[in-house]
């Protein structure tokens, strides 16, 4: 599905809202990408990769991608499960002998995969999280299988772990006789020639890494935190890699690609073992290595990541063949919001009514477009669908309640309000610059052109 006039110009809005965001926020730098059909669409990075330095953040930036890790290493699996080299209900102590007579022995690839083995989160001490002791090594994550890993019994609930997933990373370097990041390069990395995308850190990606900062939770001021490598918890945490590269590797479970997996391998990966309650209390759910959330009424599939300084989201509609990857440089940067506002932007743009306007009336519709601002906040006036919205960028989700308005001749606008608290049924008036411009609305919308982004933002899309 190659990129249209309606998808790009929605792409274009959506770049204009997230260098918004990241500004309102205060996030020192988002980097996005966005690919439709396997198409890379969108490409971009707004902000800074270092608040110490003012280094400029770029596409090319990598981010330690953190719990991403679990879908990663879930690929790699279901790549030996499509080859018969591994079976969802070996047990891990067939092919790790080491774990022969603990409990984690007896758990399945299958619960490991779908956080349902019970296992403990990260184990009874998490100084690692807080940058106080070293991620376990392999004789700490066997230390802790030995002592018992299971908090309750497996295939019971939902029970999130990275100790598990660490454990998959054991069963999947038995099986290919490979360290875990050569296994991951072999099964999923290399097949795909995704350059930048690691396992865990490595020999001169200190050059190339974003800094993690601290969050504004406790603090006015972030501070660039560490960023240590993930020892034998690689698997479930430890990855590196740019948005656009890892929207590449995410968008194999997509319907459309058969890169990597076979396709009822795919549709294993997204079938929803566990239904789990979101932090919004909305319903979410997790299958094999792949968290699973609606939007708009559709399920996309994908993962998020939690790292020291960093937070990371991508989400993938798998029979439209959408993928879109946020990744954020602040241990608070809302990369959930910001991915599902531009999945939203983007669906509009898919879902545009058949009878669409006609040339004309787009130019028409368009050429109102800009970001408006009075004492009392601002409006992105935009056109995506086929219609022409009034927007507040200032709100987390950009089309949850928005003003559609309707043009009445070149310079005048009848507003469809939000809500019956809005100026619906009510005229506003464009005035237009030399150019043609929109400078100023008066009339129910009494607001003056801005700049998209109050201040200057470092950028560069590719």
């Amino acid at each position: 599905m190659p990129a249209d006039d309606a998808i790009t110009h929605a792409l274009d809005y959506a770049e204009r809202w997230l260098a918004y965001r990241r500004w309102r926020l205060r996030i020192p730098g988002v980097q996005a990408a966005v690919r439709v059909g396997g198409e890379l669409v969108l490409d971009t990075a707004h902000g800074v990769a270092d608040a110490s330095t003012g280094e400029p953040l770029t596409p090319r930036h990598r981010f330690r991608v953190a719990s991403h890790s679990k879908s990663l290493a879930a690929l790699a699996a279901m790549r030996l499960v499509d080859e018969g080299r591994l079976r969802l209900d070996d047990e891990a102590q067939v092919h790790v002998p080491a774990l022969a007579g603990t409990d984690a022995g007896a758990l399945l690839v299958r619960e490991l995969l779908s956080h349902g083995a019970g296992a403990v989160r990260d184990g009874d001490d998490v100084g690692f999280w807080h940058l106080q002791t070293e991620f376990p090594d392999l004789d700490g994550l066997l230390g802790i299988a030995r002592t018992g890993a299971l908090r309750i019994p497996a295939s019971t609930e939902f029970k999130y772990s990275n100790i598990g997933f660490g454990l998959l990373g054991l069963i999947i370097e038995a099986v290919t006789g490979s360290d875990y990041p050569e296994a991951l390069q072999q099964l999923v990395a290399g097949p795909l020639q995704l350059e930048g995308l690691t396992a865990d850190l490595g020999s001169g990606d200190a050059q190339e890494l974003v800094a993690g900062h601290s969050g504004l939770h406790s603090s006015d001021e972030r501070e660039v935190l560490g960023s240590p490598a993930a020892g034998a918890l690689a698997a479930a945490t430890g990855a590196v890699a740019s948005a656009s590269t890892l929207s590449d590797a995410l968008r194999t479970v997509a319907d459309a690609d058969d890169r990597l997996l076979t396709a009822a391998a795919r549709r294993r990966m997204r079938q929803r073992q566990w239904t789990t309650a979101g932090r919004d209390e909305g319903a979410t759910g997790y299958g094999l290595g792949l968290m699973l959330r609606e939007v708009d009424g559709r399920e996309w599939v994908g993962h998020g990541g939690a790292w020291t300084g960093q937070a990371t989201r991508t989400l993938v509609d798998a029979r439209r063949d959408v993928v879109v990857s946020v990744l954020t440089n602040a241990i608070d940067g809302p990369a959930e919001e910001l991915a599902v506002g531009v999945a939203r932007i983007v669906s509009t743009a898919l879902e545009a009514a058949t009878d669409a306007p006609s040339a004309d009336e787009l130019d028409r519709l368009r050429s109102f477009e800009g970001s408006f601002a009075s004492i009392w906040g601002r409006v992105d006036v935009a056109e995506l669908g086929g219609r022409l919205l009034g927007i507040s960028p200032a709100a987390a989700d950009p089309l949850q309640a928005v003003d559609v308005l309707e043009p009445q001749d070149d310079d005048r606008v009848r507003i469809t309000a939000a809500t019956g608290m809005g100026s619906g049924h009510e005229f506003a008036q464009a005035q237009r610059d030399a150019s043609g411009r929109v400078v100023r609305w008066r009339g129910a919308m009494h607001l003056d052109a801005v700049e998209a982004v109050p201040m200057e933002t470092a950028r560069s899309g590719g």
